[in-house]
C-alpha cells in the first residue's frame, strides 16, 4: 500500500510540475507565420517534411496540426516547445538554429521526428 502512494505522489508532482512539451517554451505564438517562414505540418506520429535545411541562426517556422491527436514541436537544448498543439492549430515558432543537424520531436509520440539543419 505505502508503494502505491510514493508511486502516485511521484505521478502527481511530474503531472503538476510539466516538462518541456507539456507547455509552450521560447518564442511561441498562437497563429498564422509570416511569408516566407518554413512551413511543417503534423500528421498523426510523423512530421511533414520529415527534414529542413535552413540558414543557421534566426528562424520561423509555421506549425500546421492536421492530425487527429495532440502533437508538439519540441528541442530540448534549444529550450523551445510549440506545448500541446490541438488537431487544425497553427502556431508559429522563433528560434536560433544552430549549424548542423537539430532534432525537433513531439514528446507524446516516440518516433515523431524532424531534422532541421543550419546550413
Amino acid at each position: 500500500m505505502k508503494r502505491l502512494v510514493v508511486i502516485g505522489l511521484v505521478a502527481l508532482s511530474a503531472v503538476s510540475c510539466g516538462g518541456l512539451g507539456e507547455t509552450s517554451a521560447g518564442d511561441v505564438r498562437p497563429g498564422t507565420a509570416e511569408p516566407g517562414a518554413t512551413a511543417i505540418v503534423m500528421h498523426d506520429d510523423t512530421f511533414e517534411p520529415v527534414s529542413v535545411s535552413v540558414p543557421q541562426g534566426a528562424a520561423q517556422f509555421e506549425l500546421r496540426n492536421e492530425g487527429a491527436n495532440n502533437h508538439n514541436f519540441t528541442n530540448q537544448a534549444l529550450n523551445v516547445s510549440t506545448g500541446p498543439l490541438k488537431p487544425g492549430q497553427v502556431a508559429t515558432v522563433n528560434v536560433t538554429i544552430h549549424a548542423g543537424a537539430n532534432q525537433f520531436l513531439c514528446t507524446w509520440h516516440p518516433g515523431m521526428e524532424i531534422t532541421v539543419t543550419g546550413t
